[in-house]
């Protein structure tokens, strides 16, 4: 096999064959020629020895040269037939994904054939001669690898489209055009397949080819921005990226335009600096964190080794051998089935970073909920508090006015009638006296639920404020005892006072005051004639104990729980009948706690004691005060 270039592409078959004896031929070196990118015409001539026994073919195993002449000498003449990717097939030549030529049966006799090819891209020339009996095995072989390929290629073209109209996510939607693109040109336009879908579209197919290459090249630059997240890895890896899909725009435009040969050229350029950027991206996304990109790494050190190796052996620095052209199918399978698994763990790392953040939310959602709930629950609680003190509040007082509507009302119209009496001159001086002597017990009452009427207003309005000055709470017993001696007196009772000489105490004395003489006159109310009321201070260690006791005339007399109860207003009777409000000892209790300590009550017996504590003065709250 030897070969000629007829770099006007004009040449006739006489012109060759004169140039044939001129010596100016070259001998063919390898089992495939590589003539590079060029628009020269080849002339090839074949000598071959025919077989006996079975029908030999001329095998062109390669499906994208453009323009085929086919030239044999017979004992007839010469058979002239002509081929290509794009020219229409005639009889005596079989177009599919290669060029199969029906060569004349010459017994074991030197046969001459003469091959004039032509085309505006890379030409790489596949020469077989093969007989029957072992054409069809190996085309069988060959055919399995290109079934298996495509259907690696289907598969994942339509399970990561179903993905992007399932997960609306961008990233699989470059991949799947990705793979479409660089599917069309790997099987239609390198492998040949084009021919299944008719003459017409093979031959529209490989006047434009490198206008998928360039969509592939396109969609595999923005499949890797959008992976790799390359605007937060790398603002150079960026530029880079947008440099590239500005050369496959340009390869797409010249392919487009028909500029064959110089989409050709951009071809292998821009195939391998894509791969080296896209698998240098990858690289330092991987350190950056993103761990998805190792089957990314993987994917384009593939590719990237395919590209390289092909592109040399295209430049002639590397041999080429039939299974060169399995490189790229092959080494783009293993890629585009790489990328795949990388979308996988990108999508299980996404996934996973979804449940963390759903835990997490659920997490704070349930601690939010119990949280609202606690603050509802003490919300309710002391919603449920305050209503009970409204409902107690609004009882109390609605118990309050309609006592002091009828106990201040009656001992007044009492005392209006005597007047009137008097003014009609219908009273002797004496009867007026006895008269108002049987009513001092009510004017006295009168005046003691009015005090405390009044304290207990003050304290609803303004609330109690607490005022504290040092004093003698000795003293303060003896003068109110003083005040109450008359009423004493009256009743038959004494009152006994037990102090020691330290009696000094740190407390509101007003506030105080009010207290004892509710107290005391709870005990002068309830004690039998010739009975005693004992007020006690005993002396702490940092307070004094102030306790009044005093003897009942009988046990159910006296509700003790009525008197525990701080929210209970209930009105009783002394053993003169005298009539209280029950509003003294809730006075007693609300300034007693403002002065820091708590009313306790106690009933043994006959013997009740109201008690409760008062502080010492000592030098830091006297400054105070």
């Amino acid at each position: 096999m030897s070969y000629f270039e007829d770099k006007s592409a004009q040449l006739t078959l006489d012109q060759i064959q004169i140039l044939l004896k001129k010596g100016q031929f070259k001998k063919g070196q390898t089992e495939i020629l590589n003539f590079g990118n060029t628009k020269s015409a080849f002339w090839i001539k074949i000598d071959y020895i025919s077989s006996a026994t079975n029908r030999d073919y001329l095998v062109l195993d390669i499906p994208n040269i453009d323009h085929i002449d086919f030239y044999t000498h017979t004992e007839t003449g010469i058979v002239y037939r002509t081929a290509g990717s794009i020219v229409r097939s005639i009889p005596g030549v079989i177009a599919t994904n290669n060029y199969i030529f029906d060569l004349p049966p010459q017994s074991h006799t030197i046969t001459k054939l003469w091959l004039k090819l032509k085309t505006n891209n890379i030409l790489i020339v596949p020469i077989k001669i093969v007989s029957s009996d072992n054409f069809i095995p190996g085309k069988s072989i060959k055919n399995n690898l290109q079934i298996i390929y495509l259907g690696i290629l289907l598969t994942l073209l339509l399970f990561n489209f179903f993905l992007y109209f399932s997960l609306k996510d961008s990233t699989y939607l470059y991949y799947s055009l990705y793979v479409f693109s660089l599917g069309i040109y790997m099987v239609m336009y390198l492998r040949g397949y084009s021919y299944l879908f008719g003459q017409d579209a093979r031959i529209l197919l490989n006047h434009y080819p490198h206008a998928f290459l360039a969509i592939s090249i396109i969609a595999s630059i923005l499949f890797s921005k959008k992976f790799l997240n390359l605007k937060n890895v790398s603002k150079l890896l960026v530029h880079a990226c947008n440099f590239l899909l500005l050369c496959s725009i340009v390869m797409l435009c010249a392919s487009i335009a028909g500029f064959k040969s110089i989409a050709s050229h951009m071809a292998q350029v821009v195939t391998m600096a894509g791969a080296v950027i896209l698998w240098t991206s990858g690289l330092i996304a991987y350190k950056k964190g993103h761990k998805p990109a190792k089957y990314y790494i993987l994917a384009w050190s593939f590719i990237t080794v395919t590209v390289i190796a092909v592109v040399l052996s295209l430049a002639g620095v590397l041999t080429y051998h039939d299974y060169t052209f399995e490189f790229v199918p092959i080494g783009s399978t293993i890629e585009l089935l790489l990328l795949a698994f990388a979308l996988g763990d990108r999508y299980r790392t996404i996934i996973r970073s979804e449940q963390q953040v759903r835990d997490e939310n659920f997490s704070l959602i349930q601690t939010q909920n119990q949280r609202l709930e606690k603050l509802v629950e003490e919300r309710t609680l002391r919603l449920s508090e305050t209503i009970a003190q409204l409902e107690a509040s609004n009882g109390v007082k609605n118990k309050l006015f309609s006592i002091i509507a009828h106990d201040l009302r009656s001992p007044f119209s009492s005392l209006i009638s005597i007047f009137a009496l008097k003014d009609m001159d219908l009273l002797s001086l004496d009867e007026l006296k006895i008269l108002l002597n049987e009513n001092r017990k009510n004017i006295d009452t009168i005046h003691n639920t009015l005090n405390n009427l009044l304290y207990w207003a003050q304290s609803q309005m303004e609330g109690v404020k607490t005022v504290p000055t040092a004093f003698n709470i000795k003293q303060l017993i003896e003068d109110l005892a003083l005040v109450y001696s008359p009423l004493i007196q009256s009743k038959g009772i004494t009152i006994n006072l037990h102090a020691a000489d330290q009696s000094m105490v740190f407390a509101d004395e007003n506030q105080i005051q009010l207290v004892l003489r509710n107290l005391i006159d709870n005990a002068i109310k309830f004690t039998p004639s010739s009975h005693g009321i004992d007020i006690t201070l005993s002396p702490h260690e940092s307070a004094i104990k102030i306790c009044v006791n005093n003897t009942i005339s009988k046990t159910n007399s006296l509700n003790i729980e009525s008197i525990t109860n701080p929210g209970a207003f209930e009105a009783t009777y002394g053993t003169g009948h005298e009539k209280g409000i029950g509003l003294g000892l809730h006075l007693c209790r609300e300034y007693i706690k403002g002065n820091g300590s708590e009313l306790s009550v106690k009933l043994s017996g006959r013997l009740v004691s109201f008690c409760f504590e008062l502080p010492l003065p000592n030098l830091q709250n006297t400054i105070v005060a």
